[in-house]
């Protein structure tokens, strides 16, 4: 799943986007049932003791649900080759990002609604201190799973997908080199 990346994230022209998302909408739905209550319960009210006192909950209702959606909107999660994003707001924004290195250990947990429609939180541990979490994302063991083969944390989840060394040499030639090195040191001490 790829959607737009907002402008506010600060994507390096040379990472790819590994995947993107939201948190679910229907996450929402408790708000809007509190909203409809207390719609309801200002305009029932309002009818029946004949006074406009309730409807001043009538706004209350429709407010609590808008709220609840455009903060949703607000956020979104990007996974990259390079790093995890964490973007928050529409018109003030803050963005989080840690680098894959950084991402020591993960985990995911569905409570017993994300069991049953199919979504969860995915927590990262960074080096150096603090979590990132991706709360409400359809699927958390897939997005876990992709995170770890990408920061190649090899845990059993994430599989055994491993990037050439990025050090020269092999084995035998760094075997050499200690040699050398413990024949050297020996030659200056004797």
């Amino acid at each position: 799943m790829t959607e737009s990346i907002d402008p506010a994230i600060p994507l390096d022209s040379t990472e790819s986007v590994e995947w993107s998302g939201r948190p679910r909408i229907t996450t929402i739905l408790p708000a809007v049932v509190i909203g409809a209550l207390l719609f309801s319960f200002g305009i029932v009210v309002s009818v029946a003791e004949e006074t406009p006192l309730f409807l001043a909950v009538v706004p209350l209702g429709v407010a609590i649900p808008l709220w609840k959606y455009f903060a949703l909107q607000g956020v979104q999660y990007v996974i990259t080759d390079d790093a995890l994003y964490v973007k928050r707001g529409i018109f003030t924004r803050s963005v989080t990002q840690a680098n894959l290195e950084t991402v020591q250990n993960s985990s995911f947990g569905q409570d017993i609604t994300g069991s049953i429609f199919g979504y969860g939180s995915v927590t990262f541990e960074i080096a150096g201190g603090g979590d990132l979490s991706f709360r409400a994302i359809e699927d958390p063991r897939a997005i876990r799973e992709l995170v770890d083969r990408t920061a190649l944390n090899d845990d059993g989840l994430g599989g055994a997908d491993r990037r050439e060394s990025v050090i020269p040499g092999d084995l035998t030639q760094w075997q050499q080199i200690r040699d050398e090195i413990r024949a050297i040191r020996n030659s200056l001490e004797g």
